[in-house]
């Protein structure tokens, strides 16, 4: 910033008159100032913070689960595409249960009777009364059959 000041010289005096000069300009600079340097604010310190994943995604439905069955209940297992046991023998008046422990849709499907569709987890129970043997099969996948004898 710069500074103005007007400097008067001082009177001559002569023999007849006394004239001033007049008046100069005298002009005074400052140097200018380097800003002040200010030191950065204070930062925190990082300090660990959990992560919390936003990754969105499908779960996987979870696989079914068999639960115990009743004790001496003739049971078929429906899994892989297959019957198992394929042969199971029982007596006359006993039911059998058969239970799709995989993941596909499957039936059981004899000469005279139908279990319907069998989601995963979902059991069929039939009673066979009368001798003889058996033989059913999955009416969605035509390579899968059993056969249940009975006496």
């Amino acid at each position: 910033m710069g500074l103005l000041a007007i400097v008067a010289p001082q009177a001559r005096e002569s023999v007849s008159e006394v004239v001033a000069p007049p008046p100069t300009l005298v002009a005074a600079t400052v140097a200018p100032t380097a800003p002040a340097v200010l030191a950065p604010p204070p930062r925190p310190t990082q300090t660990p913070q959990p992560i919390t994943s936003i990754i969105v995604r499908e779960t996987a439905a979870p696989f079914p689960t068999s639960t115990p069955l009743p004790a001496n209940q003739p049971a078929v297992s429906i899994v892989d595409f297959s019957y198992f046991p394929g042969t199971l023998r029982i007596k006359a008046g006993q039911s059998v249960m058969w239970r799709n422990d995989g993941n596909e849709e499957h039936d059981v499907t004899g000469e005279d009777w139908h279990s319907g569709l069998l989601d995963p987890t979902y059991t069929y129970r039939l009673t066979f009364g009368v001798p003889g043997t058996y033989a059913y099969r999955c009416s969605i996948h035509l390579d899968m059959t059993g056969i249940v004898i009975v006496s």
